[in-house]
């Protein structure tokens, strides 16, 4: 798997049929005979829906299908670009560097409402992962049983809500430097989660998301008695190769069903 990562040729498409835009990734030698592992890729805040499919080389350019999604909530970044964010229920509490788009007057706001009914933020996410999800295995050869959650800072955050509520959708979450979302009973599926595999990866000197936030997170799920493997890794709060190589060893033990140190 190291030398796919290193010379082999990967491909990605975009599409804004589903509720939410994405882009997708397409293995190197795509068979269309083989069930892939479908990745669902949730950006981190001020990110896209293409954040993610960047790094799926380093994860993998032949195990996985990819999808990126791009959160519903614009904001803007200090470099004044604009950027996206899945909305103030995955924000780390007191802490954010963007402002938040020019909020619409009422006209717009009445507008939108006609137009889009379901813009609660929790409906908008939910509805627009399993339409994402939809939408490619209509399109490419998933396999059912194997759809994993990857999501990385705020996108982590929206990772653990989705995978924590529909734990019998998905196949597993990986959380790269997040954190479980605020006012959110990540335990509320009690006996359904028990078992549920999940990864958490970790800056050691991650000054935006503290080590010791992660670790609690950890123990708050492994109380609960999920199966979570955690690993911190010598960098801040970025992507770092490292974890994204050990990201495709644990998801590809979990679809050969090999135990995990």
């Amino acid at each position: 798997m190291a030398q796919d990562r290193m010379d082999a040729q990967g491909s990605s498409t975009s599409s804004r049929t589903a509720a939410l835009v994405d882009s997708r990734f397409v293995p190197r030698q795509y068979e269309p005979n083989y069930a892939y592992p479908l990745l669902v890729l949730l950006h981190g805040k001020g990110g896209d829906e293409d954040q993610l499919i960047r790094a799926m080389p380093a994860v993998s350019r032949r195990n996985y299908v990819g999808l990126g999604l791009r959160a519903p909530v614009a904001v803007h970044k200090k470099d004044g670009q604009v950027g996206y964010s899945w909305g103030p229920d995955f924000e780390i509490p007191g802490r954010s560097s963007f402002r938040t788009a020019r909020p619409m007057d009422p006209a717009d706001q009445f507008r939108r409402a006609m137009c889009d009914p379901c813009s609660d933020p929790m409906t908008r996410l939910e509805d627009g992962v399993f339409a994402g999800v939809r939408e490619i295995r209509s399109l490419m050869h998933v396999h059912s049983e194997r759809i994993f959650l990857i999501g990385f800072g705020e996108g982590a955050a929206a990772a653990y809500r989705l995978g924590l509520s529909f734990p019998d959708r998905f196949a597993g979450v990986v959380a790269v430097n997040g954190w479980l979302p605020t006012n959110f009973r990540a335990l509320a599926r009690f006996d359904a989660l028990r078992d549920f595999p999940v990864l958490a990866v970790h800056g050691a000197w991650n000054s935006r998301v503290p080590l010791a936030h992660a670790r609690r997170d950890v123990a708050t799920l492994r109380a609960g008695g999920l199966r979570v493997a955690f690993q911190a890794y010598p960098c801040n709060h970025r992507l770092d190769p490292d974890m994204l190589a050990d990201v495709d060893t644990w998801i590809m033990n979990r679809c050969t069903n090999q135990p995990v140190a």
